[in-house]
């Protein structure tokens, strides 16, 4: 599956031929969960969990298509863990999922200082799949990669913000926040679930003009 989605990479950016750089990200999700079982119920005792999340990719330089610099665009294999706890007086619950995605995403710089420093905002979206799911009952672990409601195509709208400082010319360190939303799109069961996350990352970019 990896070499799926690095193939992916490849053929997504062979229309670019000026990578502005590469770039890994890692930080935290903290993950709402919205679900309605086949009554049209929620579920009034679950809470958000937190995840790790993890990126690579490449940025794009579309001065080509644009008067100024400030306009890139990004492909990045995207790994995200999206968690949820909850539980009443007689049991605890809780859900582990592990997603892995292709991300798009258009960036603008809204401030630059001298090359040091730079405010940027992000707009993109996400494809993704379970590769790893798993539901806890009172200490007793099921498999939910096979439950619709989890499994097949989700798509992540998500918008974000993020500081970057040039350590020098070729290396760049950052830190972030995004907030996004999953919505499963080929869920076709009675039950209804998608997340809504909260992710502060860090990240380091690499110059490879």
């Amino acid at each position: 599956m990896i070499k799926k989605y690095l193939f992916l990479i490849l053929l997504s950016s062979s229309c670019f031929v000026n990578a502005q750089e590469l770039f890994f990200t890692t930080g935290k999700n903290f993950t709402t969960y919205n679900y309605k079982n086949a009554l049209g119920m929620s579920n009034p005792n679950l809470r958000s969990g937190d995840g790790s999340f993890y990126e690579v990719g490449l940025d794009f330089n579309l001065n080509k298509f644009n008067s100024s610099d400030n306009l890139s665009y990004s492909v990045s294999v995207v790994y995200n863990q999206f968690n949820a706890v909850g539980g009443t007086i007689t049991s605890n619950y809780a859900w582990n999922t592990n997603y892995l995605g292709i991300q798009n995403a258009l960036n603008y710089t809204l401030f630059q200082n001298a090359d040091a420093f730079k405010v940027k905002t992000k707009l993109g979206v996400a494809t993704s799949t379970i590769i790893k799911g798993e539901q806890y009952i009172n200490n007793v672990v099921y498999n939910i990669t096979k439950h619709e409601e989890f499994s097949g195509i989700t798509i992540q709208p998500n918008i974000g913000i993020d500081f970057q400082y040039a350590i020098n010319r070729n290396i760049e360190i950052s830190t972030g926040y995004e907030f996004s939303k999953v919505f499963n799109v080929s869920n076709s069961s009675a039950e209804e679930l998608s997340f809504t996350n909260n992710q502060i990352h860090f990240g380091l970019h690499f110059s490879i003009n």
